[in-house]
């Protein structure tokens, strides 16, 4: 008897802990139920978005970068940004752009390590003042060749920043072509200079330093670089490759650059998106600087033996003025001057300017003038 008491008070104690627990249960759910439809849905909702966010994050600022270290393509396309601008260019009729007076043309560069050979677009727009008095024959190097010859005017060597072709910095045109005979090319990879190619910072600089030799060979007139954005970081290096084979330029123009690469990155919309994550400079800097996208434009610097003219914005979004300053200060601080050539710098307030304006300002002509006689004067000097 005393077994059956203690099975039936074993078995009253399990049920009472059952209910027991599925009274918590509800106690503790029992809020759901007593919600409103709109206030369940509202609850839903934020939970939803707290996982859209969670995922967001992974993607972008783990994942992401993960990727973006191990593939090498993706690293160059965010460096040079190699799309054309305007789409579907004709580079044989600039005309429909609104040009006068320009020739288009090719010419054939050699890779330094495999000896390939390579197709560069560039145009030639001739000066203002003598629009009226050329007549283009043909659009091919020979006629380029003689426009070039028989010029009065300096020759200046534009290189262009990322995401456009020859036919897009119209306004810097316009300014040039008052003071230069101008060349500007398409880097390899840029408009149709050398389809289906890679850009690299080496390969360019290596058409870059073909190129002006080539404007050397046809003409006497002094040759002027001039770099804007990551083409003024390419002017730098191509200048120093230059010096190596004893060839300086008469003077060295940079508008709206930057000094490193490294430095650049975290200074860019993008950049500043990343730059904040510990393992930023492990996944994007460093692998950056191992597949060989350096521009070091504070060390290459160091070797330009011509004077030197920096202009930038300071509402410049896309390359910090700092950035710019910085360089110059190298360039005035660490070269020897006036030996290695003198150094300008022009900071151009808030105007509106940006990364691509500044060469409209009314003030643009003077300063290419004055350093143009900056230039003469250290010519003179060298004797």
């Amino acid at each position: 008897m005393n077994e059956v008491r203690s099975l039936i008070t074993n078995s009253a104690n399990t049920t009472f802990t059952y209910e027991e627990n599925s009274d918590k249960k509800m106690c503790r759910f029992g809020f759901y139920t007593k919600m409103l439809l709109w206030q369940k849905i509202t609850f839903w909702a934020c939970i939803a978005l707290f996982i859209v966010i969670f995922l967001a994050f992974v993607i972008i600022w783990v994942i992401f970068p993960l990727v973006f270290m191990n593939q090498i393509s993706i690293q160059r396309f965010f460096i040079f940004f190699n799309f054309n601008d305007p789409k579907n260019p004709d580079f044989n009729h600039p005309e429909n752009y609104g040009y006068k007076g320009v020739a288009n043309f090719y010419l054939t560069t050699k890779n330094s390590k495999d000896d390939e050979l390579l197709s560069i677009g560039a145009w030639l727009l001739i000066p203002d003042s003598e629009i009226n008095n050329t007549v283009i024959r043909a659009h091919n190097a020979q006629t380029v060749s003689e426009l070039l010859q028989n010029t009065k005017y300096p020759i200046v060597l534009y290189l262009h920043g990322v995401a456009c072709n020859r036919i897009k910095p119209m306004e810097t045109y316009k300014v040039l072509r008052k003071k230069f005979m101008l060349v500007a090319v398409d880097h390899r990879g840029y408009g149709d200079s050398g389809p289906n190619v890679t850009p690299s910072e080496e390969g360019i600089v290596n058409d870059t330093v073909q190129i002006y030799k080539w404007i050397r060979s046809q003409t006497k007139n002094n040759i002027y670089v001039w770099g804007h954005s990551l083409g003024g970081a390419l002017a730098v290096h191509s200048v120093k490759r230059l010096k190596l084979e004893n060839i300086v330029p008469m003077g060295l123009i940079l508008e709206s650059t930057f000094t490193t690469i490294r430095e650049e990155i975290p200074a860019t919309q993008i950049g500043k998106m990343f730059s904040w994550l510990l393992w930023f400079e492990a996944t994007v800097l460093n692998p950056l600087e191992t597949n060989g996208f350096h521009f070091k434009s504070t060390t290459n610097i160091l070797d330009v033996d011509c004077p030197i003219m920096h202009l930038h914005a300071q509402d410049d979004f896309v390359i910090p003025w700092t950035l710019g300053k910085k360089l110059i200060d190298v360039a005035i601080n660490e070269r020897e001057i006036p030996p290695q050539g003198n150094v300008t710098y022009h900071i151009f307030g808030k105007l509106g300017y940006g990364h691509t304006g500044l060469t409209s300002d009314s003030n643009i002509p003077k300063f290419i003038d004055e350093f143009i006689g900056l230039c003469r004067d250290q010519n003179k000097q060298k004797g």
